[in-house]
Order: structure tokens, then sequence, then C-alpha cells
């Protein structure tokens, strides 16, 4: 009889991946399928996420030549916990340590395809009076937690900005193994709506394997100088008026709106956050340098940490094993 196997979702907004585990958590095989929340959104109902799950798990089955009696546990994280995803699961207040985040891992019976429990990891959420201070998220909250062994390791005692950089960018406040507060922003979709449906199109358009620091930086200044509206116009006149290059453009509007993260963060960090002086940006090499280059302006981080992400490296597997593992 085979060893026993885990199975792992991922799944988002637009995409769902699989991965399958071995009992020490490494990855055996993985495989992506473009359908998501957005999907059952679209249709009125989560059939045809449920469809693409089973669908990727009989192909990670056949490809290993596995049954379904060879897996030993189902897990999903992301959006399958939303109204559109397989059931909406309540969202976790914070603060929250890992210990009771693994006592509330939700257990679902999928009785159309799977005809068995799906473990649900939740996402969390802040509360409170005033909407300004309102976050939640659904999907990062597993990564987040994939980071913290490493953390623990390299900032021993340390309050620690874990910033996830994608379409909405969070921040996770983290002090040893507890989730203390997080901030929830667009970037990536504000991005992708310049890039698609304004002028700025042919802009945002433009491939970089660099960029230029200065340029990052007075978008930043002018952020904070003139508001989000007017420092985005400028990108437009220099590329109307032919200023700077097609590099130093990108570079600008890429400072304009993550800098508005640095920006929260500041704020946070001297209100909310107080004696938080690392940043850990869990990201690639491109994010990375972005992100380092306006966080090096800040009034309150001192210290920046890359924890590099790739198609080999997922916090979120990271994740789940110690989220498993503190259940036991």
């Amino acid at each position: 009889m085979k060893d026993k196997k885990i199975v792992y979702y991922d799944s988002g907004t637009s995409n769902t991946r699989i991965y399958l585990l071995n009992e020490d958590f490494e990855v055996l095989f993985t495989e992506k399928k473009n359908v998501g929340s957005k999907d059952s959104a679209i249709a009125g109902s989560n059939n045809v996420l449920i469809d693409g799950m089973k669908e990727l798990y009989d192909v990670l089955l056949q490809e290993n030549e596995l049954s379904d009696e060879d897996i030993s546990e189902i897990y999903a994280s992301g959006m399958v916990t939303s109204p559109y995803g397989l059931i909406e699961v309540p969202h976790l207040i914070i603060p929250i340590t890992i210990k009771n985040f693994a006592e509330s891992i939700y257990c679902h019976y999928e009785g159309k395809r799977f005809k068995r429990n799906i473990y649900l990891v939740p996402g969390i959420k802040t509360t409170g009076d005033d909407i300004s201070f309102i976050n939640n998220m659904r999907g990062e909250e597993i990564e987040i937690i994939g980071t913290l062994d490493e953390l623990i390791k390299k900032c021993p005692d340390e309050k620690v900005a874990v910033i996830m950089p994608g379409s909405h960018t969070h921040i996770a406040c983290i002090e040893n193994d507890e989730i203390k507060d997080i901030i929830s922003n667009f970037t990536g979709e504000l991005f992708y709506a310049l890039k698609t449906a304004t002028i700025l199109s042919p802009v945002l358009s433009v491939e970089a394997k660099e960029f230029n620091k200065e340029m990052i930086l007075k978008g930043c200044e002018n952020l904070r100088r003139f508001g989000i509206n007017r420092a985005i116009y400028i990108c437009h006149a220099m590329r109307l008026f032919n200023n700077g290059d097609e590099i130093s453009r990108l570079s600008y509007i890429e400072g304009v709106i993550t800098g508005a993260v640095g920006n929260v963060l500041d704020y946070y960090c001297e209100n909310f956050w107080t004696g938080c002086e690392t940043a850990a940006i869990v990201a690639n090499e491109k994010m990375y340098e972005i992100y380092s280059t306006i966080l090096s302006q800040s009034k309150f981080i001192k210290n920046i940490i890359w924890m590099p992400i790739s198609n080999k490296k997922s916090y979120a597997i990271d994740g789940l094993r110690k989220i498993i593992n503190s259940k036991i």
C-alpha cells in the first residue's frame, strides 16, 4: 500500500493551484487551472469551481498513479472560503495565535464531486467601529503563517511588518507566533485598472527587468505633495511631452501606487505598531526592489528582509505544515 499523501489547494479569484505533498510536506506534484471564485460569481453557482478543483484532483491522481484512498487529507485556502467559494467560512478575528488558528480549521463535506471532507483554512479580519481601520484577507494568512519560523530565527522577539504584495497588498504585524494586526490595500488591481482602462496603458505595458530607483522615489514624493490624482497625471504628462524614457515613467508610476503602501505602513508604525522597525518583504525580486526602495525612506522601518518566492518556493505550504503540526 502506498504511503498516505496530502493534497492542498491554493485557490484565488481567477486561478486555483493543486499540490501533492508527502508527510514531510515536500511538493511531489503541482498543477494550475484558470478557475476561481470569480467564475462562480459570474455563473451564479459554485459548481464551476468545484468541477475545476475535481478536474485538477483527477489529473493529480492519474499523473501520480494514485487513488482517492491514497490521499489522507485535502486542505484548501484562499477564496474557497468566500461566498463564491466552496462554502462561506467566517473570518477569524485578530489578534490570533497560530494554535487558535489551527483549532479553527473548518471541516466541509463536499458531496457533489469529491464526496469527502475538505479542510478549509479561514481568512482573518480586523474589527472596530471606525471603518477606516477595517481590513481582511483570504489566502495570504496561510502564507504569513508560513513565514513565522524563518522570521523568529532572523528576528527573535521583534515586532515585524510582513508585506505580501499582490492584487490586494496586505501587511501583517507579527510578534512571535501571533498575528497582531493587518493592513489591506489596493495595489495590483489599481495598476491593472490603469493599464487596461486609461490613457496610461502604454506606460504600464512596458516590461522592465530593472527600475530607476530615483524615479520610484520621485513618484513617492509627488504622491505626498499632490495626492494620488495629480501624481498619476504627472506620469501622463511625462509621456505626452517625452520626459524620460519608458523605464523612468514606469518606475515613477510604481512609486506612486506602491508608495501609498509605504505611507500607510509609516502611519501604523507611528500610531499603532510602536517599536516595529523591521519589514519582511515576501515577494519576487522585482517587487522586492520596488518595496525596498520605497521603505528606504521610511521614518520607522530600519531593517528590511527579503523572503523570496518562486514557483519552487511556497510559504503557503510552510503555513499548512505549521497549522497541521500545531493541531497535533
